[in-house]
C-alpha cells in the first residue's frame, strides 16, 4: 500500500498540472480574443467562470497533490502525513472535480470535434474535459486505496496512520 499511494499521487498531481497548463492557457487566449458562448443557451460568462472553475480545481489538485505526496515520501510532519487527512482531501478533491467536469460538459462546445484539425479550438476544449473527468477517477482510486489503508492499519496506528506505518 505504502508504494501504491505515491504512484496515485504522482498520477493525479501530473493530471492536475496539464489541467492546469491548459485551461490556463485557453483563459489567456480568451481574455485577449473574447470567450465563445456555451452550447444550450448558455452565455460567455458562463464559459468564463466554469473555466476559472477548472483552473481552482488544477491548481488545488497540483499543489495539495504534490505536498501529500511530499509529506508522504518524508512521513513527516504526522498529521497531514496520515492517512484520513489525505482521505479528506481525496473526498474534498473528488467533489471539486465532479462539479467542474459536470458544470464544463454542459457547456464545452464542439461536440466530438469529427474534421476538425489535431491543433483546434474544439479538440482543446474537449482535451480539457477529459482531463476533467480523468483527475475525478484518479483522486477516487486514491481515495479508495486510502480506504483500504485505513482499514489495514486501523487496528495497530488509529486513524492518524501515516502510509508508512502499513507494513510495520
Amino acid at each position: 500500500m505504502a508504494h501504491v499511494s505515491p504512484l496515485l499521487f504522482i498520477l493525479l498531481a501530473l493530471v492536475g498540472a496539464a489541467e492546469l497548463g491548459l485551461v490556463a492557457y485557453l483563459i489567456s487566449t480568451y481574455n485577449d480574443h473574447g470567450y465563445p458562448d456555451g452550447r444550450g443557451g448558455y452565455n460567455s460568462n458562463d464559459f468564463k467562470h466554469r473555466l476559472r472553475y477548472l483552473l481552482f480545481c488544477a491548481v488545488w489538485t497540483t499543489f495539495f497533490g504534490l505536498g501529500y505526496l511530499f509529506f508522504i515520501l518524508m512521513g513527516s510532519l504526522f498529521l497531514l502525513a496520515s492517512i484520513a487527512s489525505s482521505a479528506l482531501w481525496l473526498l474534498m478533491t473528488i467533489i471539486f472535480w465532479a462539479v467542474g467536469a459536470e458544470l464544463f460538459r454542459q457547456v464545452r462546445v464542439g461536440g466530438n470535434c469529427d474534421g476538425a484539425p489535431a491543433i483546434s479550438e474544439c479538440r482543446e476544449l474537449q482535451t480539457v474535459e477529459a482531463l476533467a473527468w480523468t483527475a475525478l477517477g484518479l483522486a477516487a482510486v486514491t481515495f479508495l486505496s486510502a480506504l483500504f489503508a485505513i482499514r489495514s492499519t486501523r487496528s495497530k496506528h488509529g486513524y492518524r496512520a501515516r502510509y508508512n506505518d502499513s507494513y510495520y
